[in-house]
């Protein structure tokens, strides 16, 4: 039994509901997300910057061995560092109960990772971009860059953070809004 918050729930039932909810909630979704702009990481080494962003990104469904083209994705920051996105090895869309604005589109998070490089070397990345609605101001973004072979991140962005300008966009698989 579960610890007891005004009733008595046993734990098949409550483990059934978090089936229930987590089987919609995390189901893959088809479209796309593009967008782009700025947010403060103060997880650098050298305290709180400007890391600016520009995406255009496919979502890949169970049924799709890998998500449609074109996805691009650049990260600047610390005034010259960037990264460049060549392949995309993780392109995960949800719609999730906690957020609900409009545009009517079937997800609002892209959870996405890949390859590509990191001021001329090879690198991978992680990143989660949600669509917190329009006009963006409750967008977020978590981006984290780590060099090949490399022990620590280039790049260590790894708490969703509000947009500071900017929006993103999620999109139906037809490009409509």
């Amino acid at each position: 039994m579960d610890k007891p918050h005004g009733k008595t729930v046993p734990c098949a039932s409550a483990a059934a509901a978090a089936i229930m909810m987590l089987g919609s909630a995390w189901a893959h979704e088809q479209g796309r997300m593009t967008g782009g702009g700025s947010f403060f990481c103060s997880e650098l080494a050298t305290g709180n910057q400007r890391v600016t962003h520009g995406f255009q990104l496919h979502c890949k469904t169970d049924d799709q061995p890998s998500p449609a083209e074109p996805n691009n994705l650049e990260i600047n920051f610390s005034g010259g560092d960037n990264f460049h996105l060549t392949t995309l090895t993780k392109a995960l869309c949800t719609d999730t109960e906690a957020i609900q604005q409009p545009p009517s589109a079937p997800f609002d998070t892209f959870e996405g990772a890949g390859t590509g490089t990191f001021n001329g070397q090879p690198a991978s990345i992680t990143f989660t971009f949600t669509d917190g609605g329009e006009p963006g101001t409750k967008d977020t973004a978590l981006v984290v860059i780590t060099l090949t072979g490399a022990a620590t991140p280039a790049l260590k962005c790894d708490t969703a953070t509000p947009l500071t300008f900017g929006n993103h966009q999620a999109h139906r698989l037809t490009g409509n809004k």
